[in-house]
């Protein structure tokens, strides 16, 4: 979290948003945190574990208690984010007013639209596994209104960016036509294409580009084109030729030492691949 908050009552061990990587010492950084991102917080952010921290950890037992009590009656998520943004008396109170009237805005937005808004944050945060959930859960949901085609191709396309980086190109390629079939844009059928180039080059399986070829083929030959070059400009890079030196044995090097650059290698690889996929 970016800035310098003052804060009244500031806890020894903090509370972690998960979702967005922070931790928070204080209710003053709290709210600042609902205040920027309410968009992306639903009913779910207002866990008793939350609670228990305000209360017993930073000590602010009325704010815990009209938090229960809101959350016993079912009053909506602007009530509950209120009682948060108003009881650490951070803010002005023309700032309050504009936040309330920002939060009466993200309230007209439908559920599933808030749950795509938050897939986006976490997946902007690195946290692809719970965006992948929430793509799931925004498929399977059989409780609120549906919602238009573009919306479901937006959610196909998210889960589909997801499965790319994770080299399930299979995968990124069934949702990536469900996405050009409820919306064919440029940029859903230029993904299409790269996935399938991609995973025709990962995995030596031969693609069929039968449909793009006959209505785009020009676009296929630009795509191509452009992953030659990315190609080209990473087999230059320095972050190639420093792993070309780790990997490539020249004789020379103690081989104990030479196992052990490459194990820290892939241990590396193993943590960024827990922190972001597991």
């Amino acid at each position: 979290m970016s800035g310098l908050i003052l804060c009244t009552k500031k806890a020894d061990i903090p509370y972690r948003i998960s979702d967005a990587n922070i931790n928070i010492y204080s209710i003053e950084e709290l709210a600042y945190y609902l205040y920027n991102n309410a968009y992306f917080v639903d009913d779910s952010f207002f866990t008793e574990e939350l609670i228990e921290y305000i209360e017993e950890k930073l000590n602010l037992k009325k704010i815990a208690q009209r938090l229960r009590y809101a959350i016993g009656q079912k009053m909506d998520f602007y009530e509950l984010v209120m009682i948060i943004v108003t009881g650490a008396m951070y803010f002005s109170e023309n700032e309050i007013r504009g936040f309330e009237k920002e939060l009466k805005s993200i309230g007209t937005k439908s559920m599933l639209e808030r749950m795509k808004a938050r897939a986006v944050m976490l997946y902007e945060n690195g946290k692809l596994s719970s965006a992948m959930q929430v793509y799931d859960n925004i498929l399977s949901n059989s409780t609120y209104k549906k919602q238009s085609d573009e919306f479901y191709s937006d959610v196909y396309f998210g889960k589909a960016k997801i499965h790319c980086r994770m080299f399930y190109f299979k995968d990124a390629i069934e949702e990536l036509n469900e996405a050009y079939r409820l919306n064919n844009t440029l940029e859903i059928l230029k993904s299409l294409i790269y996935a399938k180039l991609l995973y025709e080059k990962t995995f030596g399986i031969k693609v069929d580009f039968t449909d793009e070829l006959e209505n785009n083929s020009e676009i296929v030959f630009s795509c191509k084109q452009d992953l030659k070059a990315l190609e080209t400009q990473l087999l230059n890079g320095s972050e190639y030729e420093r792993l070309s030196k780790i990997f490539i044995y020249d004789g020379k090097r103690n081989l104990d030492d030479y196992y052990e650059e490459i194990q820290n290698v892939l241990d590396n690889w193993k943590d960024e691949y827990k922190t972001n996929f597991l």
